[in-house]
């Protein structure tokens, strides 16, 4: 998206360097820690994803891996409340519970 609002702004503006100023600012002071931080959680994460498939098989290990979208639902349901209504959540539930369930159900067929 940087490159686009670039190429954007130099057509407008004509000159390299007002489109480079025009650009918002990135914030590095101030948002150098939590970018550090998030991004050594997600390479701890990816890892432990490529961990997980080794040990257990691309067909358990990559089940166990994509379980993670669940927890990123919940957060998104019960932190960030990004869906409304009793029946969507219970819709969204019912459907990671089955999700839940082929993941288990996957990991009974791996065989050591």
């Amino acid at each position: 998206m940087w490159i686009i609002r670039l190429l954007h702004n130099l057509y407008i503006l004509s000159s390299l360097n007002a489109a480079v100023e025009a650009l918002p600012s990135f914030h590095i002071d101030v948002m150098w820690k939590p970018g550090c931080l998030a991004g050594l959680i997600w390479s701890i994460g990816n890892f432990s994803g490529i961990v997980s498939i080794t040990v257990l098989g691309e067909f358990t290990g990559y089940s166990v891996t994509q379980g993670s979208m669940i927890i990123s639902g919940l957060w998104g349901i019960f932190w960030y409340n990004e869906i409304k209504g009793a029946r969507s959540i219970f819709g969204w539930l019912l459907s990671s519970f089955v999700a839940l369930g082929g993941i288990l159900w996957l990991s009974y067929e791996h065989v050591r």
